[in-house]
């Protein structure tokens, strides 16, 4: 079949006599007055519209009464600026989605349902992945499911974005995607790149020079995939970095390794997500190490707002949270909820590869049973551990830091056979330790008083037994921490001048 162009592009060849039977014509007809799904509405046609219906018996024209019936057909389209490819709801295609072309900004070319009905699937069948862009821009994709079972674990992803010829590319909204069942590699003990290549949902460039930007990933629901949930790498070592990543509102659960990462990224942020259960699923996690929500290589990451809990233990890591190595200006890790990880809270890996010697500010955390922080060494990170809350009653605390290291402000709850790390770059400053022998001579040593503590769930929201009672003797003799960030974990001012609370709260004692 020849290669046929829709909306503004051009015809980029002359169309054979088999292929003339199912070109699309000129203008194909709109979107019916079937509905979407109300998080799949159609936008308004700007350019051509292109149906697809793989329950259909016969190939049509792409019209909603004559639409295509394979990937094949939509795969030999060239879209341009302001063309939609609409998937009928309640259908599976089987293969790899690869659609040509590119939008703009102001009219990027969109992939959605149309009808009513379940999400659309994709099923790969154990191909390497289910959607797949190479060297585009702007593209809008929504609310399809994807998914690629196999009897064997390999290289896998249900959705690849990827820039692969020196250029930037740019422009990517994935918005309301379920990606379940992708046998993507589970040991990265054994076979590393095949398990950092693996995901639910994946970006990546290749090539000197090549970028990606302008990605968004949001509102989707992700698991059971081998590898992990959603990596998003924008840029390489050594290179410029990818601008403008957001990834948020995402729900991954179980899978077989990391959560959410996001690598060589200008200001990257990552919010409102939730990661459950990691290292489980249809194909659980096999070797090496993964963790929840963690950066590479960016300058000036943002985590805050984000659930991770029940990760299982892998060879080592399995923290909530990690600034990794290459991160330059600051790791900023904020208004977080974890709980029961078996890896802990936090990780600074500054030296387990390129140091970049970032500022890690962690701040207005609440961490349930994660009893586990881990500074790994070797790197330049500074640490400034301020207004957390770590409550593990009865457990023993297994905290480690870097050299350079201020602990200020936090509430730890453990048990009796904890040691925290003191050195000569190590300062405690105006914490409560309950049941947690104390560093230093200073600290309000006994009962925080916590509302309802042990009480949180799986939610941003459930951690509200961590505010503190009237008779809390860590209500305003905290000390001032410039550069405050300016608000607690729930969203109450935090002011630059009066002492604050200690812990993640500073509102009145309740």
């Amino acid at each position: 079949m020849s290669i046929r162009s829709l909306g503004t592009g051009l015809v980029a060849a002359t169309l054979t006599a088999a292929s003339a039977l199912i070109a699309a014509p000129a203008t194909a007809s709109p979107v019916g007055p079937a509905p979407a799904p109300a998080s799949a509405v159609l936008p308004a046609a700007t350019g051509t519209v292109v149906h697809l219906d793989c329950s259909r018996t016969a190939d049509g024209t792409g019209t909603q009464d004559a639409p295509y019936n394979s990937l094949a057909s939509v795969n030999a389209l060239i879209f341009g600026p302001g063309d939609t490819l609409a998937v009928a709801s309640g259908t599976t295609c089987h293969g790899t989605l690869a659609p040509r072309g590119s939008g703009t900004a102001q009219a990027p070319v969109t992939i959605a349902p149309y009808g009513t009905g379940p999400a659309p699937v994709i099923d790969a069948d154990g191909a390497e992945n289910a959607l797949h862009l190479t060297d585009q821009d702007h593209w809008s994709i929504k609310a399809l499911e994807l998914t690629d079972p196999a009897g064997d674990l390999a290289q896998r992803q249900g959705l690849l974005i990827e820039s692969t010829d020196g250029r930037t590319h740019s422009g990517f909204d994935v918005d309301g995607l379920i990606v379940d069942e992708v046998a993507g590699e589970t040991d990265k003990a054994s076979h590393a790149t095949a398990f950092s290549l693996s995901a639910c949902i994946r970006t990546g460039v290749s090539g000197t020079g090549s970028l990606l930007s302008d990605v968004h990933v949001h509102d989707t629901r992700v698991g059971n995939c081998g590898g992990g949930g959603i990596k998003v790498r924008v840029g390489s070592v050594n290179t410029r970095l990818g601008r403008n990543v957001l990834v948020d509102h995402n729900t991954v659960s179980e899978v077989g390794g990391d959560g959410i990462i996001v690598s060589y990224a200008e200001s990257p942020l990552i919010e409102y997500n939730t990661a459950a259960r990691l290292g489980t699923g249809a194909y659980p996690w096999t070797g090496g190490n993964f963790a929840g929500i963690w950066v590479l290589g960016d300058h000036d990451a943002t985590i805050q707002k984000n659930a991770v809990y029940g990760s299982v233990m892998s060879a080592y890591d399995s923290e909530a949270f990690d600034c990794d190595w290459g991160n330059t200006g600051r790791c900023t890790v904020q208004y977080n909820f974890s709980r029961d990880n078996a890896g802990g809270l936090f990780l600074d890996c500054d030296g387990c590869g390129t140091v970049g010697g970032a500022t890690e500010v962690v701040r207005y955390n609440v961490s349930q049973n994660d009893c586990r922080m881990v500074g790994a060494g070797g790197g330049r990170s500074a640490l400034r551990f301020y207004n957390n809350v770590v409550y593990c009653p009865g457990r023993k605390l297994d905290v480690s830091v870097p050299a350079d290291s201020l602990l200020e402000n936090n509430i730890w709850v453990g048990g009796a056979d904890s040691r925290l790390p003191t050195g000569p770059g190590v300062s405690w400053q105006w914490n409560v330790f309950q049941g947690v022998p104390r560093p230093t001579a200073n600290g309000i040593v006994g009962d925080p008083g916590f509302v309802a503590p042990g009480t949180g769930g799986d939610t941003l929201a459930s951690a509200d037994g961590y505010r503190l009672k009237a008779t809390s003797p860590a209500l305003r003799n905290g000390g001032v921490v410039a550069d405050n960030g300016g608000l607690d974990y729930w969203g109450t001012p935090v002011s630059a001048t009066a002492k604050p609370d200690r812990g993640a709260y500073d509102g009145p004692g309740l």
